[in-house]
């Protein structure tokens, strides 16, 4: 892989005047274009197939941060609980089984009448399918459709729920997964490991046959068909049906998915075009809709997904088993028309000789109350997961570590964390620039349109856009008193124009008062520039998370002011966020910094994201960092910025 030609910068003045998250998630969707690696094919089929090996091992590794080593290959808990026999053609059977340590989920074996899936004769071919984010999960009708058909074509099909649905509603809130990432486990690994070990669960029936094992799903059920497929060679046959697509792609809102299609540092090992690629020589069929009215729509998907799979097939001398299926049924679906190409698709791999289309199936159809396996009235959520996680860190620490603010946190510790990368202020366009003599009133900052609460001692009022790395531009508005030396940097929630004024206004008021210059910047992920709460999971998945972005925009700038001739820094934030990110800036750096003042919103500790918890979708977002707690406490990054003075309009001066 290598990253693509950096495309030309967005000019300064596009973001001047605008308003929304959209320009947020505009420049972030830029940034993706610049950054996102692309697949490269070496010449050779053997150098591919050896990389290919390196990939998968660095995948697996990825999705398996922080979680036990022993859920990995642990024997699977089953419980049977129930049989159903709607025809004569098959049996249902109802069984659970602990996909996590704690997590039970439900799960429906699909067993063709002639075969005995607990005997070892005769050995059948397994069909893994994965259901999607549908509301309904496993009891969906279409999904029976599916299920009824494989089982009268003689295959032995196990259903595996996706957690959240249907049944498993503990696991309901997806976004809710990165209060792990939090304390160093990846959320995504929850799933991962729920998929593996149902494979195993499927594979350990005497009856499957290890040489013909598929696995197929729509939507989320697609993305966990090409997770397990790419990775897990014992999967022979793959069928994703429109659920995934390369981040550089992603685009759309609905395209982006939840926060497990997104894991942390994705796209720095295996963006899905990597993936797909990694299906080869293992014959696969990739299906998309052109008229689908959720997401991964034909146009947008096929390219990074089929087409980068067709050319590792080609490479090895196996194109013809990569093949493409567009259904132009509209909708969001896996139709009729889909499901008679995965039927073709398994006769042809498997050596079956099935019938081309449905076989009858509607009225075997069952309800929910009918197919409803059960699971214990004790379940974990992603919250308890992450309690148990941040209980053992703080074990951990009062055994041996050290309490936090005693240990010793290097600057490359922060960095790897914030997975950093300098910044620099490369232009400072002012938009406009206006003067005012001081007015009667007490002074305030302009948070709205001028003229509205233009500040007092005669200062010099501009509003600029700073372009950082000419990716970046950063609205700000400054305020410049003559013969001042200081200058305080505000940043932080609520503070962009058009929001209102920020929690804590008389932040404005007191630099002022002190005599200094006061520069208000919105940092991607504040105020102008806050994004819609998914855009995020794209810097994430690419390896730079929202928090490394804003403490190199923060540097950035402080460096600027200084070449502009400013003595003293303060950084005055509103804000959770915006006050961990001035310790962050701080402790890399303390001497660039004379103090950092809060408006009373500075975390005592970062065991509060996962205590209360903290919601994803708020202002906090840059917060949900992987391995933010695992690595440090706010109590650490004080140490590490001494000799900062540090004040808090709650917590009074903390040091």
């Amino acid at each position: 892989m290598s990253a693509p030609s950096p495309a030309p910068p967005l000019p300064a003045t596009a973001i001047a005047g605008a308003r929304g998250p959209e320009t947020a998630d505009r420049l972030i969707h830029h940034f993706v274009d610049r950054t996102a690696p692309r697949l490269r094919l070496p010449a050779e089929p053997e150098a591919w197939m050896q990389r290919a090996g390196d990939l998968r091992r660095r995948a697996r590794a990825l999705l398996l941060r922080g979680h036990p080593p022993d859920a990995v290959d642990a024997p699977v808990p089953v419980e049977w609980t129930a049989n159903l026999e709607p025809s004569p053609d098959y049996r249902i059977h109802k069984l659970r089984f602990e996909g996590y340590p704690g997590v039970w989920m439900p799960a429906l074996l699909y067993e063709p009448a002639a075969v005995d899936a607990r005997r070892p004769l005769p050995a059948v071919p397994v069909v893994l399918d994965a259901v999607g984010h549908g509301p309904a999960g496993h009891t969906a009708v279409y999904l029976q459709a599916r299920r009824i058909n494989l089982a009268k074509r003689g295959l032995l099909t196990l259903c595996l729920e996706l957690g959240g649905r249907g049944e498993s509603t503990n696991l309901i809130d997806h976004n809710a997964q990165l209060l792990l990432d939090v304390v160093g486990q990846c959320g995504a690994g929850v799933y991962y490991l729920i998929m593996k070990r149902a494979l195993d669960l499927l594979l350990g029936l005497p009856a499957a046959d290890p040489k013909r094992v598929a696995m197929t799903g729509l939507s989320g059920g697609g993305w966990q068909t090409i997770v397990l497929s790419s990775l897990d060679e014992r999967v022979t046959v793959s069928v994703p049906v429109a659920g995934h697509m390369p981040v550089f792609a992603r685009r759309d809102r609905a395209d982006i998915g939840d926060a497990e299609q997104l894991p942390a540092d994705l796209c720095t090992v295996a963006d899905y075009d990597v993936l797909s690629a990694l299906m080869a020589p293992r014959p696969t069929l990739f299906i998309y809709n052109t008229y689908d009215s959720c997401c991964f729509q034909a146009h947008k998907a096929v390219p990074g997904t089929y087409g980068a799979a067709r050319a590792a097939f080609e490479l090895l001398g196996a194109g013809d088993r990569c093949a493409l299926h567009v259904s132009e049924e509209p909708g969001h679906h896996y139709g009729h028309d889909s499901r008679a190409r995965l039927y073709g698709w398994l006769d042809r791999h498997f050596g079956l000789d099935t019938p081309p289309a449905d076989l009858p199936w509607e009225h075997e159809a069952l309800p929910f109350a009918e197919l409803q396996v059960g699971l214990p009235a004790e379940r974990r959520s992603w919250a308890d997961m992450a309690s148990d996680r941040l209980r053992e860190l703080r074990d951990r620490e009062a055994a041996g570590a050290g309490t936090p603010g005693g240990r010793a946190i290097d600057r490359g510790a922060i960095d790897a964390l914030l997975r950093w990368q300098p910044a620099t202020v490369t232009a400072a366009s002012v938009v406009e620039s206006w003067y005012r003599p001081p007015p009667d009133t007490a002074p305030v900052l302009p948070w709205a349109e001028p003229p509205h609460g233009v500040p007092a001692r005669g200062a010099l009022v501009e509003q600029l856009v700073l372009e950082v790395d000419g990716t970046w531009p950063l609205p700000a508005t400054i305020a410049r008193l003559s013969g001042a030396d200081e200058c305080s940097i505000l940043i932080g929630d609520g503070a962009g124009a058009g929001a209102g004024a920020p929690a804590d206004a008389t932040l404005g008021e007191r630099a002022f008062g002190a005599g200094r210059t006061l520069l208000h910047v919105d940092l991607l992920g504040f105020g102008r520039l806050s994004p819609q709460p998914q855009y995020g999971l794209l810097l994430h998945a690419l390896g730079r998370p929202l928090l490394g972005l804003q403490v190199a925009q923060l540097s950035a700038i402080a460096e600027w002011l200084r070449s502009d001739g400013a003595a003293r820094i303060t950084i005055q934030t509103s804000g959770r966020a915006a006050a961990a990110v001035a310790l962050f800036a701080a402790a890399r750096d303390p001497g660039a910094f004379a103090a950092i003042e809060s408006g009373g919103s500075m975390p005592r500790t970062f065991d509060e994201i996962v205590q209360f918890p903290y919601r994803f979708d708020g202002s906090d977002q840059s917060l949900f960092c992987h391995g933010l707690r695992s690595t440090l406490d706010v109590a650490d990054l004080l140490a590490a910025a001494a000799p900062v003075t540090v004040r808090d309009g709650r917590l009074g001066v903390v040091r």
